[in-house]
């Protein structure tokens, strides 16, 4: 089971996605994360599907902690509500808010624990 963030569960001015909406490509430079609020997101790196996402998982944290390109593809599987966190939120939640730092570690670790698995 996927580690959760039920911290931005109310957002005022979420993302709405189509099915089949690219939110992001592999390759872009990244200046938000995401937390799915409703719907499924589907991560890609080329044809492959890496990893999908539901309500509660949040995606593209990587870019706003290296500032290196996007590693894969997300796709909206369904129509979608996201919550987006900009560069300067994100920033601001890891220095003031211990649970969003430690969630988010949490998350990243699940999901490496998912890929090794795969390997």
């Amino acid at each position: 089971m996927a580690v959760t963030m039920d911290l931005f569960a109310i957002e005022e001015d979420p993302r709405l996605c189509e099915a089949g909406e690219i939110i992001f490509r592999e390759f872009d430079m990244g200046a938000e994360m995401y937390v799915v609020l409703e719907g499924q997101v589907e991560l890609r790196i080329g044809d492959k599907v890496v990893d999908t996402m539901g309500p509660g998982e949040p995606f593209g944290e990587m870019a706003l902690i290296d500032q290196a390109p996007r590693t894969a593809t997300a796709i909206a599987m369904t129509d979608c509500k996201l919550a987006v966190i900009s560069e300067k939120r994100f920033l601001f939640m890891v220095q003031t808010t211990p649970h969003f730092a430690q969630r988010l570690m949490k998350v990243m670790a699940d999901r490496l624990r998912r890929m090794n698995a795969r390997v």
